[in-house]
């Protein structure tokens, strides 16, 4: 298969070494064509390895040279006994958290959307809702939102930062605090609701 990574060596030497000596080379050196030269021999694997848990391919290009970059860190501090096994398993462990974190979106997103159908007051709160998707940069917006946040009682204020700005499922949350499921969802909805009636007034203030 066509190579992700094109960065030969310098001298055509290393393309005959063994992977030790690539990675003692490289290990002295910190030469990113050697780590390059010794991953190519085994780009073939960790595409497979990705292909495997991820069907989209743009993810799996993302993977692989993520893995790339990972290896560039890790093969320089880390004792590598057998460097395919070590590669395979880097890449298994890098799909896997991908996955985990894509899984993690989709329960935000999917809670986060239950929470819109089911909250009878959710138009009351839409300005908060457009600040946070606009994710804006303007200073003055961003300081009137954080002052509102700020002004929320404090089990509010964790969980409104927690859910909206750290992505935090209800569960996460709740290890985390030590909230129960139903109390992070009280918390949300009336730190949600307080801060439509803030954003509210300070932004009419503001004007």
């Amino acid at each position: 298969m066509k190579k992700f990574l094109r960065l030969p060596t310098q001298e055509d030497r290393w393309k005959q070494a063994s992977d030790e000596e690539l990675l003692q080379a490289y290990r002295q050196t910190g030469n990113r064509e050697l780590a390059a030269e010794l991953f190519n021999r085994y780009v073939h694997l960790v595409y497979g390895v990705c292909r495997q848990y991820l069907k989209d391919r743009e993810d799996c290009r993302d993977a692989v040279m993520a893995v790339f970059e990972q290896t560039v860190i890790q093969a320089r501090n880390t004792e590598i006994q057998h460097f395919n096994k070590w590669l395979y398993s880097t890449a298994k462990n890098k799909c896997i958290s991908n996955i985990r974190e894509g899984q993690r979106n989709s329960r935000h997103q999917e809670e986060w959307e239950n929470f819109e159908k089911n909250d009878s007051k959710f138009m009351e709160n839409e300005g908060f809702l457009r600040l946070y998707h606009k994710r804006t940069n303007e200073p003055d917006t961003n300081q009137i939102l954080k002052e509102a946040i700020s002004e929320l009682e404090e089990s509010q204020r964790t969980c409104i930062h927690l859910f909206f700005f750290e992505k935090k499922s209800y569960k996460d949350i709740a290890s985390t605090t030590g909230y129960s499921v139903k109390q992070v969802k009280s918390y949300l909805q009336n730190g949600k609701r307080r801060l439509g009636v803030m954003l509210g007034q300070k932004f009419h203030k503001s004007q």
